[in-house]
């Protein structure tokens, strides 16, 4: 079961990635006010994600985005 869980924490890890990426990118030209609520936001998603993760097994599988 450790196996699964560590693959589920790779994947997660990998979306994380993903998003900031994507978020620095949408970000290149934006004014400081915006990268500052897109940088914010990225961190509650990260914070949400590591709640999940704390929750146990089977627990935040799915994330929901909006983008």
């Amino acid at each position: 079961m450790s196996s699964v869980n560590a693959a589920m924490q790779s994947q997660i890890a990998s979306v994380q990635q993903a998003l900031s990426i994507s978020g620095m990118r949408k970000s290149m030209g934006q004014s400081a006010e915006q990268v500052s609520k897109l940088v914010e936001g990225m961190e509650e998603t990260s914070q949400a994600v590591q709640q999940a993760r704390v929750a146990g097994p089977g627990k935040g599988q799915n994330v929901n985005l909006m983008a």
